[in-house]
């Protein structure tokens, strides 16, 4: 035979166009991985997660256990929404006196707003809220949420009706 091998030129060729293919994706994976974009999508992935966290761990209180709960408050928080709850005896006195009960689910929340120390968040907060064993109401927060970058967390500094 004076030809080459038919199907070793084949597997060589494919083995060209496998080497090629994988060196496209490699360069492309490793592109994609130093893009700014993802990590600013990683921050507003965290950013809802922690508004999440945060909204209905603030909007949560049992009486029976209401010092856990309210140790969450600060641990969710940081600025002057910080200080502003950093008063725990009064609110859990204020919790136990009114015999509250709340509890929050998200139903929908939103970055609108993300800077390097700093975010903005629109959310949809349903709860329910009893007080004195009475049957629990159920009611719907609109809120505007600011954010702010706590180490490598983010924690809520303000939260207003929207």
């Amino acid at each position: 035979m004076n030809g080459r091998d038919p199907l070793r030129t084949g597997l060589l060729a494919l083995a060209v166009v496998a080497v090629l293919a994988a060196a496209w994706f490699g360069w492309s994976w490793w592109q994609a991985s130093a893009d700014d974009g993802l990590q600013r999508a990683r921050d507003r992935d965290a950013v809802l997660a922690a508004a999440a966290d945060g909204l209905v761990a603030l909007n949560t209180v049992d009486y029976r256990d209401a010092a856990r709960d309210v140790g969450r408050w600060a641990e969710v928080s940081t600025g002057q929404l910080g200080q502003d709850l950093a008063d725990r005896q009064a609110q859990v006195a204020r919790a136990t006196a009114s015999k509250a009960v709340a509890t929050a689910s998200l139903r929908e929340a939103a970055v609108t707003e993300l800077t390097g120390d700093g975010a903005r968040v629109i959310a949809v907060l349903d709860v329910r809220i009893s007080v004195d064993g009475a049957a629990a109401a159920p009611s719907r927060s609109k809120l505007t949420v600011q954010l702010d970058r706590a180490g490598d967390t983010w924690k809520l500094s303000g939260v207003q009706a929207a």
